[in-house]
């Protein structure tokens, strides 16, 4: 008999519709892209792996979106709030995911369907996050034209991982996912779940118990990790631009981290291993995953998906 597979969270990174240009490409290219993500995803479902929940980031896609708004001030001076873009994006790359994800399934003979919610994740007003912005958002830009941006527009920037310069704003830590328990009925009916797109919506609670959204985004690995260890997902799938986790990024000693400990993790974490806004926050939703009972977190390439859950790559982080 088969030993049944475990349920696993997966969060995509922003690449999983990163287009080579965001600015000027056609929405034809996102659902292209896309359909290579959600080909690994059914890939995996043909193995056996039944009970999967996806999450998703946004970056490109909200940076895009101020930066029309910035464009655009002008013409339509009323802005649009951070937590309205995340929602905007929110509503279209699950569209998109949802989409692609059913017409493959269908391609392929699997009478499987995916199911996109609109997540609300709760933070607290007074996060000091909100005193030092690290999460990036949006397009790469030299250092000439992030020093431009930031006296034009007040913006603050951060060098990321060699890759140029990116805006940062504010990222609370998500304290509870408003619809939980709609993640639990899509996998006891039997759907694959999509959500918590860019970490969720920044939502605070009221004395009274209504939600107002706040300015902020929420790193999307420390919501997937809270999603995950609430609704008892086993396995934790951190997806990226790079092959995983690594000691001295970026330098000539630069060293693959495979099979480690969540302490031993830890100890790296604090030790300053990794970039804030940029693997840090991976490596911590992986080590508070393991920590709050779940089984065990990989991070590997998004095109690495099923050899990293089989254990050829990637880093494995377990209790």
């Amino acid at each position: 008999m088969n030993e049944a597979k475990p349920s696993l969270l997966i969060s995509l990174g922003g690449n999983a519709l990163n287009v080579s240009d965001p600015l000027h490409a056609h929405q034809k290219e996102e659902f292209e892209i896309a359909r290579k993500s959600m080909g690994n995803i059914v890939d995996l479902m043909e193995q056996g792996y039944k009970n999967m929940i996806l999450t998703h980031g946004n970056g490109p896609q909200v940076g895009q979106i101020f930066l029309q708004q910035e464009l655009t001030k002008n013409e339509f001076p009323r802005q649009v709030t951070l937590d309205i873009c995340v929602a905007d994006s929110q509503g279209r790359i699950g569209y998109i995911l949802q989409n692609v994800f059913d017409n493959v399934c269908q391609q392929r003979g699997i009478g499987k369907k995916s199911f996109a919610v609109i997540t609300q994740v709760v933070v607290d007003p007074n996060d000091p996050a909100f005193d030092r912005p690290t999460k990036p958002i949006g397009v790469f830009y030299s250092k000439e034209e992030a020093d431009k941006l930031q006296q034009e527009r007040s913006w603050e920037f951060m060098e990321d991982a060699g890759r140029g310069y990116r805006r940062v704003v504010a990222s609370p830590i998500p304290l509870e996912i408003v619809e939980t328990t709609i993640f639990k009925e899509i996998i006891e009916r039997g759907f694959i779940g999509i959500g918590c797109g860019g970490g969720g919506i920044p939502v605070i609670r009221n004395p009274n118990g209504a939600l107002t959204g706040i300015e902020a985004v929420i790193d999307k690995d420390r919501t997937s990790a809270l999603l995950a260890n609430s609704i008892g997902i086993e396995q934790l799938i951190l997806l990226t631009h790079v092959e995983g986790a690594y000691l001295n990024f970026n330098t000539h000693q630069s060293q693959l981290i495979k099979n480690i400990s969540a302490d031993q993790m830890k100890t790296y974490i604090d030790e300053g291993e990794f970039a804030e806004g940029s693997m840090k926050p991976k490596v911590e939703a992986a080590v508070e995953f393991v920590k709050k009972g779940g089984k065990k977190a990989i991070i590997a390439n998004l095109n690495s998906l099923l050899s990293a859950i089989e254990g050829k790559t990637g880093t494995h982080i377990s209790a």
